[in-house]
């Protein structure tokens, strides 16, 4: 199953890296700016007595191809 999160702050990021982890073909839909950061740095999640890194799969928008058969989305606020 492919896996499209949608951003990779604190909800993409917290909800994608888990799924990572866990073994999922994860790709992070992020901006072309965070696409740098992302890469110099890992996606970093830590929490209580745990911290990971992770080399995260990353596209942008105008290179998105295929389909995914899932994703993960932040929600949208009015």
């Amino acid at each position: 199953m492919r896996i499209l999160t949608v951003g990779a702050g604190a909800a993409g990021g917290y909800f994608g890296a888990r799924l990572a982890q866990a073994g999922r073909d994860v790709t992070f839909l992020v901006r072309p700016r965070r696409v740098e950061a992302l890469r110099a740095r890992g996606l970093r999640v830590s929490g209580p007595g745990e911290k990971i890194v992770l080399d995260p799969r990353l596209v942008t928008a105008d290179a998105l191809e295929g389909t995914y058969d899932g994703s993960s989305r932040r929600p949208c606020c009015p």
